[in-house]
């Protein structure tokens, strides 16, 4: 254990596995908001350091188990947030209506899993790892890759020029690159932290991820309107949802080059 790399690298490892028990337990006491947020973050950022050591040390079910946790939360974090723009707005507006009125119940928190013994024995074989071994240039290219991969099978033709939010074969495509754009920006800030990545990566993937994260907002909370009892309130609300998206969709297509230039700088072999 006289490698300072190595020491550096496993007290990382030790940390990020805390901090998913610490959020594993928050929310099991309570699902609200905060809770929820944070167990998917904790829940990334331990499922980009299982990749930062694979296929070295690969376990697939410890990898599954995560990842389904997390899709598991995925319809209550969408209710929450929707609940959180929308429904406690309008209990707020109406003093008229009896307490608690219009407000959202508080979710029974949800079954999801330590992975104490699964995620202790792959610290184990992590400490088995020989001294010197260096995993962060090779993570480096993966991600590159990853990213690299994603731009070109994205489809490139502006053709699909519809600015509808329904339907629309572009928004899912951006959908799609949400989900890996956000997984990557936690690889890149395992690589920071190592001082083996550009902190202007992390930069640059949190602001596209936060880009993306709104246009699927709106996605969300304009299909979600539709079904609700039509107003003229709503019908506004509706208009600004669509003309916003278009011009999120425009916006993206013109910063597309950002990520074609992100990939080339990870890919580049120092």
């Amino acid at each position: 254990m006289d490698d300072p790399l190595r020491e550096r690298l496993l007290d990382q490892a030790r940390a990020l596995i805390n901090h998913y028990w610490a959020a594993t337990l928050a929310l099991r006491q309570q699902a609200g908001l905060e809770q929820v947020h944070g167990y998917r973050i904790a829940a990334r950022r331990l499922h980009a350091l299982l990749a930062l050591w694979r296929p070295l040390i690969y376990h697939p079910r410890l990898e599954r188990r995560l990842l389904n946790s997390v899709r598991r939360l995925s319809p209550l974090r969408d209710e929450q947030v929707y609940a959180s723009h929308f429904l406690h707005h309008k209990a707020a507006n109406k003093g008229d209506e009896k307490e608690g009125k219009g407000a959202v119940a508080e979710p029974v928190p949800p079954k999801v899993n330590m992975l104490a013994v699964a995620l202790d024995g792959w610290l184990d074989a992590v400490q088995q790892v020989p001294a010197g071994f260096d995993p962060l240039p090779w993570y480096r290219l993966q991600l590159g890759l990853r990213l690299s991969l994603l731009l070109n099978q994205s489809d490139d033709e502006q053709s699909a020029k519809s600015k509808k939010l329904k339907n629309d074969k572009l928004l899912r495509q951006w959908h799609k690159a949400r989900v890996e754009i956000k997984q990557l920006r936690y690889g890149c800030e395992l690589l920071v932290a190592m001082g083996a990545g550009d902190p202007d990566w992390l930069t640059l993937l949190g602001r596209w991820q936060e880009q993306l994260g709104q246009l699927q907002d709106g996605r969300q909370w304009y299909k979600r309107l539709r079904r609700e009892k039509s107003t003229a309130k709503q019908q506004r609300l509706l208009r600004a949802l669509r003309k916003k998206g278009g011009w999120q969709l425009q916006r993206l297509s013109c910063q597309r080059g950002e990520l074609v230039g992100l990939s080339l700088l990870m890919l580049k072999v120092d």
